[in-house]
């Protein structure tokens, strides 16, 4: 049978935390109150407007996230064979450079072109 361990003696205990006193709010005239509850109820009624924006702009972001993913995709493909054709260029002997050379160029300007129209739809 195991044996209890009896609880230390003289181990501190945690302040018990007493509730702070309420203060009395302040008694409002009639007028005044009702002034308070209609600043409540544009404030409400703001809040859910602005709750409202956020879901559209969630929304927002996720259909722009769809449309230019395509596009970002075909930018990074186009990119990866800009360095591939670049990487040739450096291998190739003086004969096949300046061939090599045009078709780097021609890529590296289509690719500019897509990009600049890329962020074109971005602004």
């Amino acid at each position: 049978m195991a044996k209890k361990t009896p609880a230390k003696k003289g181990a501190a205990k945690a302040p018990v935390k007493k509730k702070a006193a309420v203060k009395a709010q302040p008694k409002l005239t009639p007028e005044r109150t009702k002034i308070r509850r209609d600043l409540e109820k544009q404030i409400a009624k703001l809040s859910k407007e602005v709750d409202k924006a956020e879901k559209e702009a969630k929304k927002a972001l996720k259909v722009t996230e769809r449309r230019y993913g395509g596009v970002l995709k075909q930018l990074k493909a186009d990119r990866a064979r800009l360095q591939v054709r670049m990487s040739q260029l450096a291998k190739q002997g003086e004969g096949a450079f300046d061939e090599i050379k045009t078709g780097v160029e021609g890529a590296y300007k289509e690719l500019s072109e897509a990009l600049i129209k890329a962020y074109g739809h971005f602004r």
